[in-house]
């Protein structure tokens, strides 16, 4: 996928669609709507604000330069990502601002975060069908344990991502990217394009943007559920993309 800096990433996601299909890579047209990017905007204008103090960085490897081996086993600057709290924060403000949502007392579990502690904020949105958000964040304990956000839906609650999920420098491609991967799992559960299957023994999760499945530890209880969109009259983005 092509990349510009420059730009917001549905910017760039969205042209990289429409390149495809001009040139014959592809039949799929996955663009983002305009009730989506109208969205996304809402959320970089509230995040200058509250990422005010957080400012994102490049990533440290490009072209030929790549990871030494001991980068993996550190993390020097484990304050920067304090950026995902930041971005959690300008999502509650918008969905909430919007009336999409209310802040409500925390849910029961199905599938935890991994780390385990955090503040858990949960928004519940007012549609039927639709599911909860839940953004817990870890604050650190150590070096290796920075700032951390886990995105969770539904009540029970599954945890779907970890952001970051390593945050040693071997792993990092920068703060662009870390955002993008946040925006599209809480846009997956804001637009009801996510479905959700938990057993003892499998974990099977669907969006427009991800897919995974493997299997489980940790289970306080099985859950399944298809979620619907938090806007009213809103038609969720497809499956197919990614099946």
């Amino acid at each position: 996928m092509i990349t510009d800096p420059t730009r917001p990433w549905w910017e760039t996601y969205n042209n990289n669609v429409l390149s495809a299909r001009e040139n014959g890579w592809s039949e799929d047209d996955s663009r983002l709507s305009r009730e989506l990017c109208d969205l996304l905007d809402d959320v970089a204008a509230a995040f200058a604000i509250t990422g005010a103090q957080t400012p994102g960085w490049l990533s440290p490897y490009s072209g030929d330069v790549q990871p030494r081996k001991d980068s993996y086993e550190r993390c020097t600057d484990p304050e920067k990502f304090l950026i995902v709290v930041a971005r959690a924060r300008a999502w509650t403000k918008v969905l909430v601002d919007r009336g999409w949502a209310r802040e409500v007392p925390p849910v029961r579990w199905a599938l935890r975060p991994l780390e385990s502690g955090g503040a858990d904020t949960v928004l519940e949105p007012s549609s039927d069908g639709a599911v909860p958000l839940v953004l817990t964040t870890h604050t650190p304990v150590d070096s290796a344990h920075p700032f951390n956000v886990t995105i969770a839906a539904g009540n029970p609650a599954v945890a779907m991502a970890s952001i970051p999920d390593c945050a040693c420098d071997g792993c990092d491609r920068g703060s662009a990217v870390l955002l993008e991967e946040f925006d599209t799992w809480v846009l997956s559960v804001v637009d009801g394009s996510l479905e959700v299957d938990v057993t003892a023994a499998c974990y099977s999760i669907q969006t427009s943007f991800h897919g995974e499945r493997h299997g489980v530890q940790y289970l306080d209880e099985p859950t399944a559920f298809i979620a619907a969109p938090w806007p009213p009259n809103w038609t969720a983005r497809s499956f197919a993309s990614t099946r």
